[in-house]
């Protein structure tokens, strides 16, 4: 598409808008950027405009002025431009299709391979194993919730911290690693909610569970198929199986032009479901076929491509690896179809221990801290948490369980509904000597052995005064880690 001398409206400045403004005007755009949530400081707004020759609104702009909106999919339709564009027909197009574009048009990208990474779970964990597997090859620059990071050999280097996965932060984290000095062989984007239709290859961990955006008008899993429709052609993609089914659903199919590698994990129909979520009066339904498979055996894993096995890795201690399922079988996949070879996936298995904040084991003043705290951070999380503390407990003889449970932003990807958590420690709040809540929105949460921490630092100090030696610490809070 060109973008030159195109009336092009940006919704939201907040998740992302200010750079996707940015870089449309440098490509010849003339932009209007509306602040729809009025959050945006004065100051910003007037740089946007003498900087950049950018128009910026906190209020509605009419439509027909425009070519045509940049809307994010989480923006709620009944918003007045959105509402008049749908009556107008004006075209619309997502943060992540108008950002696809503005790659496509950045000549520092040619000869680069990009990967892009999306799903209700096992993002960061999928693009930090594959980031690791790559580099022992490649260089990698990988960009998750954690920051953006420079991979050789196995190791990682910090390019920068912060840098939120909006699609809107891509072009971005592109611009910061050229002005480091540094020229990947594959960029690897961690995306939330979609894909840009610019990746190379796409991997879409999983769908479930599925939740309401766009003040609950669409579910989130929906967005994320944008992954598969927008693919371009020659692409490849790295599908959950039940990825198939939910377009089968929809009436559509994987288009012939893009090459479609599937993958599942044999005791549930879709990835990163463990069975210990599964009720106990019910029973899974019937897997869907898929192409590579992970199979745990004890502390080892086997991979299955097409029923043949490719390899069995033996895993670290220390960590709860059955959280890392999806990311396993889906990195792999990913990996050996970018000409990894087997041996260095393998090692690379076998050399992880876990993310941090992400069911990894340590100790705080000498007490066993299973730290789960991190930006993906739900509250079935919370849950395996306990799981994983409670085996734990009973393996090793331990005595009592405390959690430091809630969120340090209700906007890191939209919160721990305090509803949630409610339910939570109503069902579980016996198994806990004390709740440490942490977040403003968790104040009005009742219980009996709950008290409140400002922060989670501050919830962590407490429980490990309250703690002894022989205690579990869990530590589950939404967070920017």
């Amino acid at each position: 598409m060109d973008l030159d001398r195109k009336k092009i409206a940006v919704l939201d400045l907040t998740h992302g808008g200010i750079p996707i403004s940015i870089k449309l005007a440098g490509l010849g755009a003339e932009v209007s950027a509306v602040d729809v949530y009025n959050t945006v400081d004065p100051g910003i707004l007037s740089e946007l405009e003498t900087r950049y020759g950018i128009r910026t609104s906190k209020e509605p702009l009419p439509v027909g002025a425009f070519d045509l909106l940049a809307v994010p999919v989480h923006l709620d339709p009944a918003y007045p431009m959105l509402a008049e564009a749908r009556k107008t027909l004006k075209p619309v197009f997502s943060h992540h299709r108008i950002v696809g574009i503005i790659l496509e048009k950045d000549p520092r990208l040619s000869g680069i391979r990009t990967v892009e990474i999306t799903g209700v779970k096992a993002k960061t964990s999928t693009a930090s194993l594959l980031a690791d597997m790559l580099s022992r090859k490649f260089r990698v620059v990988l960009h998750t919730s954690r920051g953006l990071e420079v991979w050789k050999d196995g190791v990682s280097l910090e390019i920068l911290k912060g840098l939120s996965i909006t699609p809107g932060s891509i072009p971005s984290a592109v611009d910061y690693t050229f002005e480091a000095g540094i020229r990947p062989d594959f960029f690897i984007f961690e995306i939330s909610i979609g894909g840009t239709g610019n990746a190379d290859l796409g991997i879409l961990t999983t769908l479930s569970p599925d939740y309401g955006i766009a003040n609950n008008s669409s579910l989130a899993g929906e967005a994320k198929l944008q992954l598969v429709r927008t693919a371009k052609s020659g692409s490849t993609l790295v599908l959950n199986a039940a990825v198939e089914s939910a377009l089968g659903n929809a009436g559509e199919k994987i288009p012939e032009e893009v090459k479609k590698i599937t993958f599942r994990d044999p005791f549930l129909p879709e990835s990163g479901e463990s069975a210990d979520s599964v009720p106990a009066d019910s029973s899974p339904a019937a897997p869907f076929p898929a192409d590579f498979v992970l199979e745990p055996e004890e502390s080892n894993i086997r991979c299955l491509c097409q029923g043949r096995e490719l390899f069995n890795a033996r895993l670290q201690r220390g960590y709860n690896s059955s959280a890392y399922r999806t990311a396993f079988v889906a990195a792999s996949a990913a990996a050996l179809e970018l000409g990894v070879e087997n041996r260095t996936v393998v090692e690379t298995l076998e050399g992880f221990g876990g993310l941090a904040g992400r069911m990894q084991e340590k100790e705080l003043e000498g007490i066993a801290l299973i730290d789960n705290s991190n930006s993906g951070m739900d509250i079935r999380s919370a849950e395996k948490a306990l799981e994983y503390a409670l085996l734990k407990k009973k393996d090793e003889r331990k005595g009592k369980i405390f959690i430091v449970l809630g969120e340090e932003a209700a906007q890191v990807c939209e919160g721990l509904p305090p509803e949630t958590v409610q339910g939570f420690v109503e069902k579980y709040g016996k198994k806990f000597e004390r709740i440490l809540l942490v977040g403003e929105r968790m104040r009005g949460i009742k219980a009996g052995n709950a008290t409140y921490a400002a922060s989670l630092p501050e919830g962590l100090s407490e429980a490990s005064k309250l703690a002894g030696k022989a205690d579990i610490i869990i530590s589950s809070v939404k967070c920017f880690r």
